[in-house]
């Protein structure tokens, strides 16, 4: 009890200014604005660790989760069902016919693949295949001709090669062809010394090669064979191309293009040196954040808004100081593709830009750091001189290669500002190792829906001139 007293005793001899103190700091306006200013960006950093973690370079992201298959799963599950139908269908004697190339398709698209062992590894060549076809229109299945190469000198070793499957869907399936002994002898050779940089070149251009001497396709694609293709990848792709063959060159000149791309990995198109001024330059960013915040409050101050907006100078101060800085950073924070500004991310339909028709196709520019040749549809115009090029320079990885040539001829390069494909192998048919393999990722292909992606894809393939690509491959 003694004690009890003497505690209570204790508390009455205090200052009373001392209980007071968060009152009073509260009674005065820049204590107030830092309060709720804090709590909003308190506010927004939450909302970023919720719902900002998918760019790789966000401060928020989270490298678990991020490469789960869920897109990816559900279209590997559309293939194989698919594909499984597609093998039942091709026993018995009533065997059915299933739909391929009409009589002037559009497009080449070309698979190259190699035996890799694993269990999950052989159903690559199958999912890709699968996901490829499952769900085409048929506009869009007569406008595209299958081509596939086992890229074994002994082709019999690949899983697939005796496939049901294949023969029934794939337009063209073979190993290599006319080739002489001695170049036989040298792949052989390459393959067993696992040269890729010189097999992974042939290997490219001889089925681009197959392309255009077997068809007269305006386009050709090539792609790898552990990818997985979402509902609507035809449909975007055709209407992409409409627009670089209809609306490009009115919008850019005469300057030519190489290839649309389908698939890009937003870990080599983080904050750049030449593009993002604003974010190479942060301290002085920072310092033109507080400048602009303290004149435009002097200024408010000053015609006389500052009494009923409580502009005291060091309220000027603190927000201009503190706040304005504060908030600049936490949208740095968020990552370059979750700022849905003009030039920073291609996941946002920003509705101001270079070229509104670009936008409406779903199309944009990727001159610089493009990364990889897992789905690249290149113009058949362009293709001769780069064929020269790569078969000169023999060796080397393909894709840096190709930059390469565009960059010293000025060729524009684009993509699909939405992933058509997805890269899901771990198992490098180059043996890398699966910490790079997994770097190779479209981080926003796994947050499709079906539903959204099938409704896109109904829209999209009315959206076609099918009868101007028609024209295109039937030639004057």
């Amino acid at each position: 009890m003694l004690r009890r007293c003497n505690v209570s005793g204790a508390i009455k001899k205090l200052p009373g200014g001392l209980l007071n103190l968060p009152l009073r700091i509260l009674s005065f306006p820049a204590a107030r604005a830092l309060l709720v200013c804090g709590f909003i960006w308190l506010l927004g950093f939450s909302y970023g660790r919720l719902f900002l973690w998918r760019d790789p370079h966000s401060a928020y992201f989270r490298s678990e989760g991020v490469y789960d298959l869920q897109y990816s799963a559900a279209r590997q599950g559309e293939a194989r069902e698919f594909i499984s139908q597609v093998t039942a269908e091709t026993k018995g004697d009533g065997a059915k016919p299933q739909p391929k190339a009409g009589p002037t398709p559009a497009m080449c698209a070309a698979f190259v693949t190699v035996r890799r062992d694993g269990d999950v590894a052989r159903m690559y060549m199958a999912d890709a295949v699968g996901s490829m076809l499952s769900g085409l229109d048929p506009r869009e299945r007569a406008a595209l001709s299958v081509k596939l190469l086992f890229a074994n000198t002994e082709p019999a070793r690949h899983p697939d090669w005796n496939a049901p499957w294949v023969k029934a869907l794939v337009d063209d399936a073979d190993g290599y062809r006319g080739l002489g002994k001695l170049e036989t002898a040298g792949l052989r050779q390459a393959e067993e010394d696992r040269d890729m940089p010189l097999k992974g070149v042939f290997d490219y251009l001889y089925i681009i090669e197959r392309c255009l001497e077997e068809t007269n396709a305006p386009f050709i694609a090539v792609f790898e064979d552990d990818v997985v293709f979402s509902g609507d990848w035809m449909a975007r792709t055709m209407r992409g191309l409409q627009y670089l063959v209809r609306d490009h060159k009115k919008a850019e000149g005469d300057k030519d293009w190489l290839y649309l791309r389908l698939f890009y990995t937003e870990t080599h198109l983080g904050w750049s040196a030449e593009r993002d001024w604003w974010y190479n330059h942060l301290p002085l960013t920072l310092l033109m954040a507080a400048g602009g915040s303290g004149t435009l409050l002097l200024l408010l101050r000053l015609c006389g808004c500052g009494g009923r907006l409580r502009l005291d100078w060091v309220t000027i101060a603190v927000v201009s100081l503190l706040v304005a800085p504060g908030f600049t950073v936490l949208a740095f924070m968020a990552g370059k593709h979750n700022l849905p500004l003009p030039g920073f991310s291609l996941h946002h339909n920003v509705p101001f830009g270079p070229s509104d028709s670009a936008l409406a196709a779903g199309v944009s520019a990727m001159d610089k750091n493009a990364c990889c040749t897992q789905a690249l549809v290149f113009n058949r115009e362009t293709l001769p001189d780069l064929i020269k090029n790569l078969r000169k320079r023999e060796r080397g990885q393909t894709d840096t290669m190709i930059e390469q040539y565009c960059d010293a001829t000025g060729l524009k390069r684009f993509a699909l500002r939405e992933q058509a494909v997805q890269h899901v192998g771990l198992v490098s048919s180059r043996g890398m190792a699966a910490k790079h393999t997994k770097s190779v990722w479209a981080f926003w292909f796994e947050a499709n829906k079906p539903e959204a992606v099938e409704k896109t894809h109904r829209k999209v393939v009315e959206e076609v001139d099918w009868a101007m690509f028609d024209k295109m491959a039937a030639g004057p």
